[in-house]
């Protein structure tokens, strides 16, 4: 058997292919846990109990017991099997009122005890048969071939090869982890070594052509070993299909030759979703289509990265607004991605908006980006924002500092601007002269080399070039107060060196900014009501 085939909430039937991955996706509330629960309903005869049939689907929820007791009773194998599989119940009981208490969607999983009583019984079945074939073999003076692993061997040593430095002993049917020459009993371990052993205990012992149903992977498992674990199991277990239900963006694009079912709504009895294909979205990274799909709000791209402050700062402006930010580098793969998304149909329920700095951009310019649904900052870079005046007056308080350190933070970036405007207004300039060649195009016309020639010198000529340079200047030399400044001032590392005058060190000032930020009081209410003159209000 290659595949199984299932059938879905919208009564299709759909082929899995064992040993094939699949990753369920969807935003919080998308009803994820009860589709699969559905899954199992739909197509489990021993859900509401069979006389013919047996268990193909093994459901792990997200809300389980990981307590383990201090013995591990030992069973026959069926009745293991039983216990575990049905909840203690024979295979043509209900799983839905033995193992979930009718509550299979939101009841917590006690089977700690029965999983690992099931793989305990398992290996003593494969030791029996080793025994066996190795008498088999003396009395017919035949060569014994090397024994092989029995599921507890394969346990050990997937959990020694993730945790070398904590080894763990299942010998004799008991729980031991060695450290630093010490041992402690399972009881002792952490969450994330519990869990570790529950999941590795239960892809094993999963009945052979199954549909392995794991809610949330990711939970209480350590980043660093995440992938690797689940990669491992399913190795171990080419003849079933792994269903995951997860919010780990990187564990989804981690699982090789996965399928995507993106969950994208749910009304209590019905659910909208479709299978996603991430090679059918070429222009829009597999790692931001994942997070878009994953959201229920409102999705603003942004400069940056995860772990800048500039997009820290962005988060703390919007969430309460209703919007997800997602950084995703500069600001052309801002355009890119929110302009990229507008060709595809299927994420027309998505809405998506970008901001970008205003840099050199004159407003015409930033009036036909905002037709693409692409906003701009009133200040020149997003790190201008948390130096405009009234946060310098904030943080003065908030700081300590003596009274002025507002005044002088103004004047040293008034004094600053003024010694580098001549720079500011060459770069501006050549932001101009690209800006203008973007739009210069000759289009499907067959034009000659001479004739292209004398295009480019009338769009270039120094009369034109002349007029860019003049507006430039304008600009800047009219900008006087500090809130001029900063709507034109691109100095990445402005908010960096004014932490001199509020006696921090380099880069710490806008770390104190967002601090005073994730702190929900009057002082963040009125930060955001400052920010909120500088920042876009989208629709």
């Amino acid at each position: 058997m290659d595949s199984m085939k299932l059938i879905f909430p919208n009564n299709e039937e759909i082929d899995f292919v064992f040993g094939k991955p699949v990753v369920i996706l969807g935003a919080n509330g998308s009803g994820k846990t009860r589709f699969s629960v559905r899954i199992e309903e739909l197509n489990d005869p021993a859900f509401y109990g069979s006389q013919t049939e047996f268990s193909r689907i093994h459901r792990v929820s997200a809300q389980k017991s990981l307590t383990i007791e201090d013995n591990i009773p030992i069973y026959d194998y069926e009745s293991s099997q039983n216990n575990l599989f049905y909840g203690g119940t024979n295979q043509h009981g209900s799983k839905n009122s033995s193992r979930f208490q009718n509550k299979p969607a939101t009841y917590l999983l006690h089977d700690f005890r029965q999983v690992l009583a099931l793989l305990f019984a398992e290996a003593q079945i494969e030791l029996q048969e080793e025994h066996e074939y190795a008498k088999k073999c003396y009395s017919e003076n035949k060569t014994i071939s090397p024994p092989n692993d029995t599921v507890v061997d394969k346990a050990v040593k997937i959990w020694n090869t993730l945790l070398s430095h904590r080894t763990i002993d299942l010998f004799g049917n008991g729980i031991h982890v060695n450290f630093n020459g010490q041992q402690y009993h399972g009881q002792e371990m952490s969450d994330g070594e519990r869990v570790m052993l529950y999941m590795i205990s239960q892809a094993l012992v999963v009945k052979p052509n199954s549909i392995f149903i794991i809610d949330e992977p990711e939970l209480h498992i350590h980043k660093a070993i995440l992938n690797e674990l689940w990669s491992m199991l399913e190795n171990e277990r080419p003849d079933c299909v792994f269903m995951y239900l997860t919010h780990d963006l990187d564990f989804a694009l981690s699982r090789n030759n996965a399928q995507y079912l993106w969950i994208k709504s749910y009304d209590g009895k019905h659910w909208d979703y479709e299978f996603l294909n991430v090679d059918s979205y070429p222009d829009l990274p597999s790692k931001l289509l994942l997070e878009m799909l994953g959201t229920r709000q409102k999705i603003v791209f942004v400069e940056g990265t995860k772990n800048s402050y500039d997009y820290r700062l962005y988060q703390e402006i919007y969430r309460d607004k209703g919007y997800h930010v997602i950084p995703c580098g500069g600001c052309q793969e801002v355009i890119q991605i929110v302009k990229a998304k507008k060709t595809y149909e299927q994420l027309q329920s998505i809405e998506i908006y970008g901001i970008i700095d205003r840099d050199f951009r004159d407003e015409k310019e930033i009036e036909e980006l905002k037709k693409d649904g692409i906003y701009v900052l009133t200040v020149a870079e997003v790190e201008n924002l948390f130096i405009v005046p009234e946060i310098l007056e904030i943080m003065e308080n908030q700081l300590g500092c003596d009274y002025g350190t507002a005044v002088k933070a103004k004047q040293f970036i008034i004094d600053l601007f003024n010694s580098v405007k001549e720079k500011q207004i060459s770069e501006a300039l050549s932001r101009e002269i690209s800006y203008q060649m973007s739009l210069f195009g000759i289009g499907a016309s067959s034009f000659s080399n001479e004739e292209i020639n004398t295009m480019i010198n009338k769009k270039y000529s120094v009369e034109n070039i002349s007029q860019w340079r003049s507006e430039k200047e304008a600009v800047f030399n009219s900008a006087q107060s500090l809130i001029e400044i900063l709507r034109v001032f691109n100095f990445k590392d402005l908010s960096k060196k004014i932490g001199a005058k509020y006696k921090l060190a380099d880069n710490d000032f806008p770390k104190r900014v967002i601090n005073v930020l994730t702190k929900n009081n009057e002082v963040r209410k009125k930060i955001l009501t400052v920010l909120s003159q500088y920042v876009p209000e989208l629709p």
